[in-house]
C-alpha cells in the first residue's frame, strides 16, 4: 500500500512539474523564431519581454531592475536558483557578506556558513554589444534552468545562485540589432555600425572596472558588492579566423595583488570548461594564450574574492554565417597542442554555433560551481581571512588633507569606496614612518577585505620583462599596464611601511568641502586658482553668465600675496557675488577679492565655440572626449566629415578637436564596400585644405595623441614624430605613466607644477624645429609606473607643442590627455588649450 502511495505521489509531482513547464514560454514562443536561427536576432525589448514573462511564469526566476542605463533603458538581473533557495535568498546573501568580512564572524560560524551556503555565480552576457551571441543564449539558459528537472539541473539549482545579466549594455544591443535588421539582404549585411555601440565608450565599457565612470559599470558593481559571487563569467566574442573559443588559464603576468588561491581557481575553472566542451566534441577550444590578468580595469572581481572567467567565442557576421576554409586558419590552431588538443577543421560558422559554445561554457561553469560548492565558499573565506589578517608592508596609504586639487583627491577616494574599500580619517595629528601628519589625514589600512584592491590602485606598477623565448625580444603586453590612481589623478599619496597608532573614524562617505568666497578688497573683482578641475568648471560657469574673465600672463603681487601665471580673474559686475556664492556651494573653489586691476599682461577669455570631430569610423577616443567635456561643462558641437568638407569652419568654430585617430582614417574614412555611401569617405583632401584654412584664418586645431599625424604630414609643420619609423621591438609603451617637465609660463601648462606625469599610450614623440615645446620628457628614464622599451627615444623630446600657423594655432597634445576619463591630472592640458587658442593677449 505504501509503495502504491509513493508511486502515486511521484506521478503527481512529475505531472505537476510537466504542467508547470508547459506554462513557461519557450523563447521561440515569444520571439517568433528559434534561437540560433541564421539572420535572426532578438533585440533589447524582446529580451526584456521574455525575461519578464519568465519572471511571472517561473518561481525559480526572479527578475530585478537594478537601475537605468546611460540611455534610460532598464538594466536587469535574473536571480535563478531552486524554489527552496528563493525562499531564503536574503539569508544566503548575508552568508556571502559575512564570509567576505571574517572580522565579523567566528571560525565556527564561518564553517557553518560554508556548509549551509550556496556558491554564487554571475554571468555577464555580451559586454560588447556587437558580440551578440551571449545575450541571445541567456534566454535559452534561463528557460532550461526554469523548466528542466534532471539531476544535472537540480544539482545546479540546489547548490548555486545564478546572477544572470542578459545584457550588460542593453542600449548597444538595441543599436546593433536595429542596424543589422536594416541592412539584411544588402551588401552591408553584418557590417559594423558607423557609431559606437555605447553612447560614450563603445568597446571600452569593460575597461571601466576600477574608475566606474559609466552607469552600467556602477550598476554591475552594485550587484557584485551585494552578493560577492565566487565565479564571474564575462562572455565575449573574437575574430572569426582562429580558435572557436578561448577560456582561461591566462598567460603571465597576473597582477601581483591577486591572491594565489584565486589564480589557481581561475585555471581550475577554465580547464574544467575546456574539458567539458572538448568531451562534447566541440573543436577549437583553446586556453593559456593571448589574454593576461594584469589590469584591474577588466578584472574587478579578482580583488573581491571572485574569479573572472573570460570566454571569447569566434564571431560570425552578427547572425549571418561565414565560411572559413581550414587553410585560412592560422598555423597555431591547425595542429593539436597542449593549449588546444582538438583543432577545428573549418567550415560554416554561424550564430547557432556561437550560442551552442556560449551555452556549453555557461553550463560547465555552473556545474563545476555546484559540485565544488564548499570548496568555493571555503576558499572565498580563506582569501578574505588572509586579507584582514595581513601583516606584511605596506601598513597603510595616507592621503594628506592639503592637496593642489582636493576635489579630485576626493573623487579618487570615492572610487575606492565604490570598490568597498574602507577609508578612515584621523581625529588627531600623528606620526607614521617618522613623519608627522595632521588631523584630517585620510588613512587606507591594508588589513581589510579589499586592501589588495586599494594597494593595486595606489602603488606604482612594475610590469615584468617577459621575453618571447630565452634571450629573445621582449614580449609586448596585451593591454595598458599602469593604473596608479595618484599619478593619473594628480593626488599626493604616501605609502607607510610600519604600523602606527592614531585615533580615527571610519568614513561612510568622503565628501569635498564647499568652496569659499572672501568678499573683502574686491574693488576690481575676484581671483581664483588654476590648479584644480573644479577651477575650470567655475570658469565655464562664469563665462556662461557673460562676465569678463582673464588669465594673468605674468606673476603679480596684490594685498600681500603672490599670484602665479594663469591665476584667473573675474571683473566685478552686478550679480557676480551671488553667482560666485552659488559656485562655492558645489565646487571646491576659493574666490578672493582683488582691490585693483593687476598691472600685468593678461589673456582675455571668451566663451569658446568648440567643435569635436566625430568620424563615421566610430572612435572610442571621441566618445571619451565627449564624456569628459560634458562632465566639466564644456559646451561643444559634433563636427562630421561633411561639415569639414563644406568649409568655412571659422564662421562657426573657434576651436576644433581631433580625437586620437590616424591620418588615413580621418581622410579616407570607411570604404563604400564596407558601409553605406552616406557614411563613407572621410574628410578627403578637400577637408584637409579646409582644416588648414580654418587655422590660418585664426582657428585653433587641437590634436589628441595619434591625430597629430594629420597636421604633421598635411600642413608640413616643422615638427617631427621621431618614433614613427622606429620598430616596435626598439620602442614601445602600451600604456604607462611617464614623468614630464612643464613650461609653467605657457598658458597650456597654467596651473601645473614644473614636474608632472602623463599617460603615454602608443603616442607620438615630438622633435620641435618650429613652435613652442610646452611639455617635454626629461633627460633620463621617465618611467613612473608601468613598462617601457626604448626609453632613450624620449630623452628631451616634446609631449605638447604649440605651433602658430597663419593667424591660428595647431596644438599637438602627444598623449591621451583624457585617457578613458581616468587621467584627471592631465584634463587641464586639454581644457587650457581650448581657452588659449581664442584668448586675446592684452
Amino acid at each position: 500500500m505504501k509503495r502504491v502511495k509513493l508511486i502515486c505521489l511521484t506521478v503527481f509531482f512529475l505531472f505537476l512539474a510537466i504542467n508547470l513547464s508547459a506554462q513557461i514560454p519557450e523563447p521561440q514562443d515569444v520571439l517568433g523564431f528559434e534561437l540560433g536561427t541564421d539572420r535572426k536576432l532578438a533585440d533589447m525589448h524582446q529580451i526584456l519581454d521574455y525575461f519578464q514573462k519568465l519572471d511571472k511564469a517561473s518561481d525559480r526566476i526572479s527578475l530585478k531592475e537594478i537601475g537605468k542605463t546611460t540611455m534610460g533603458n532598464p538594466f536587469v538581473v535574473a536571480y535563478i536558483t531552486s524554489v527552496e533557495n528563493h525562499k531564503h535568498l536574503e539569508k544566503y546573501r548575508k552568508y556571502q557578506q559575512m564570509l567576505a568580512d571574517p572580522r565579523e564572524i567566528s571560525e565556527e560560524k564561518a564553517q557553518q556558513f560554508i556548509q549551509k551556503g550556496k556558491s554564487v555565480v554571475m554571468i555577464n552576457c555580451s559586454l560588447h554589444a556587437s558580440e551578440i551571441g551571449a545575450s541571445q543564449m541567456s534566454m535559452k539558459l534561463a528557460y532550461d534552468l526554469a523548466t528542466q528537472n534532471d539531476p544535472a539541473t537540480r544539482e545546479i539549482l540546489d547548490n548555486t545562485i545564478l546572477l544572470l545579466v542578459p545584457m550588460h549594455n542593453p542600449d548597444g544591443i538595441q543599436m546593433v540589432v536595429d542596424w543589422y535588421r536594416k541592412h539584411l539582404g544588402t551588401k552591408y549585411e553584418g557590417s559594423r555600425m558607423p557609431w559606437l555601440y555605447h553612447k560614450y565608450v563603445g568597446h571600452d565599457n569593460n575597461r571601466d572596472w576600477y574608475m566606474f565612470t559609466q552607469v552600467e559599470s556602477k550598476l554591475t558593481v552594485e550587484v557584485h558588492n551585494n552578493w560577492h559571487p565566487q565565479v564571474i563569467v564575462d562572455m565575449h566574442q573574437m575574430g572569426s579566423h582562429g580558435p572557436r573559443i578561448f577560456v582561461p588559464p591566462y598567460v603571465d603576468p597576473f597582477e601581483p595583488n591577486v591572491d594565489p588561491i584565486l589564480r589557481q581557481e581561475v585555471a581550475e575553472m577554465g580547464t574544467f570548461i575546456a574539458s567539458e566542451l572538448t568531451a562534447q566534441g566541440k573543436a577549437g577550444v583553446i586556453h593559456s594564450t593571448w589574454f593576461d590578468a594584469w589590469t584591474p580595469a577588466r578584472a574587478y572581481h579578482h580583488y573581491h574574492g571572485g574569479i573572472r572567467v573570460l570566454t571569447e567565442v569566434a564571431s560570425a557576421d552578427m547572425a549571418t554565417p561565414v565560411q572559413i576554409k581550414f587553410e585560412e586558419l592560422p598555423e597555431m590552431v591547425k595542429k593539436p597542442s597542449v593549449k588546444m588538443p582538438l583543432p577545428w577543421k573549418g567550415g560554416e560558422w554561424g550564430i547557432g554555433d556561437i550560442l551552442e559554445y556560449d551555452y556549453a561554457a555557461a553550463w560547465a561553469a555552473l556545474t563545476q560551481a555546484a559540485r565544488l560548492k564548499e570548496n568555493w565558499l571555503r576558499n572565498f573565506y580563506r582569501i578574505h581571512h588572509k586579507a584582514v589578517n595581513r601583516t606584511q608592508p605596506p601598513y597603510a596609504f595616507l592621503v594628506p588633507p592639503k592637496q593642489r586639487d582636493l576635489a579630485t583627491a576626493v573623487k579618487m577616494m570615492n572610487v575606492l569606496q565604490i570598490g568597498d574599500v574602507e577609508i578612515h580619517k584621523a581625529r588627531e595629528s600623528f606620526t607614521a614612518d617618522d613623519h608627522p601628519y595632521p588631523e584630517g589625514t585620510y588613512i587606507i589600512y591594508m588589513d581589510q577585505p579589499y586592501g589588495g584592491f586599494a594597494k593595486t590602485l595606489l602603488e606604482e606598477q612594475d610590469y615584468p620583462e617577459i621575453r618571447e623565448y630565452p634571450g629573445g625580444p621582449l614580449k609586448t603586453p596585451y593591454d595598458v599596464v599602469a593604473h596608479t590612481l595618484p599619478l593619473l589623478m594628480g593626488v599626493d599619496v604616501v605609502e607607510v611601511k610600519k604600523p602606527f597608532q592614531v585615533k580615527d573614524k571610519l568614513m561612510a562617505e568622503v565628501t569635498s568641502p564647499q568652496g569659499k568666497l572672501e568678499r573683502k578688497n574686491s574693488g576690481f573683482g575676484y581671483v581664483w586658482g588654476h590648479e584644480s578641475n573644479d577651477d575650470m568648471v567655475a570658469l565655464n560657469r562664469i563665462l556662461k553668465k557673460g562676465y569678463k574673465v582673464y588669465w594673468n600672463a605674468q606673476k603679480f603681487e596684490a594685498q600681500g600675496e603672490s599670484f602665479p601665471c594663469g591665476t584667473m580673474i573675474v571683473q566685478e559686475e552686478k550679480g557676480l557675488i551671488e553667482d560666485l556664492g552659488k559656485i562655492t556651494q558645489d565646487l571646491h573653489v576659493q574666490f578672493k577679492g582683488l582691490e585693483n586691476e593687476p598691472e600685468v599682461q593678461t589673456y582675455a577669455l571668451q566663451p569658446v565655440k568648440l567643435g569635436l570631430y566625430k568620424s563615421w569610423t566610430a572612435s572610442m577616443d571621441e566618445g571619451w572626449t565627449r564624456w569628459v567635456l560634458e562632465q566639466y561643462e564644456f559646451p561643444y558641437k559634433s563636427i562630421y566629415d561633411e561639415d569639414i568638407r563644406k568649409g568655412n569652419l571659422h564662421q562657426n568654430l573657434d576651436v576644433l578637436i581631433l580625437p586620437s585617430m590616424g591620418k588615413e582614417r580621418i581622410i579616407q574614412g570607411v570604404s563604400e564596400e564596407d558601409i553605406p555611401p552616406k557614411y563613407a569617405g572621410g574628410i578627403g583632401e578637400l577637408g584637409v585644405r579646409n582644416l588648414r584654412q580654418f587655422v590660418e584664418e585664426g582657428g585653433t586645431l587641437i590634436t589628441l595623441n595619434s591625430a597629430a599625424e594629420l597636421p604633421l604630414k598635411c600642413f608640413y609643420l616643422e615638427v617631427d614624430n621621431c618614433v614613427e619609423e622606429v620598430e616596435r621591438k626598439e620602442f614601445f609603451i602600451p600604456g604607462s605613466m611617464l614623468k614630464v617637465l612643464n613650461d609653467t609660463h605657457h598658458p597650456i601648462a597654467y596651473g601645473y607644477k614644473r614636474d608632472g606625469a602623463v599617460f603615454f599610450r602608443r603616442s607620438p614623440v615630438f622633435a620641435v624645429k618650429e613652435g613652442e615645446s610646452v611639455v617635454r620628457y626629461p633627460l633620463h628614464n621617465p618611467l613612473l609606473s608601468g613598462w617601457i622599451n626604448g626609453k632613450e627615444q624620449l630623452y628631451n623630446k616634446s609631449a605638447i607643442v604649440d605651433v602658430p600657423l597663419g593667424k591660428g594655432e595647431v596644438i599637438l597634445l602627444g598623449f591621451p590627455a583624457q585617457y578613458r576619463a581616468q587621467s584627471h591630472h592631465t584634463f587641464r592640458y586639454l581644457f587650457n588649450a581650448i581657452f588659449y587658442g581664442p584668448a586675446e593677449l592684452r
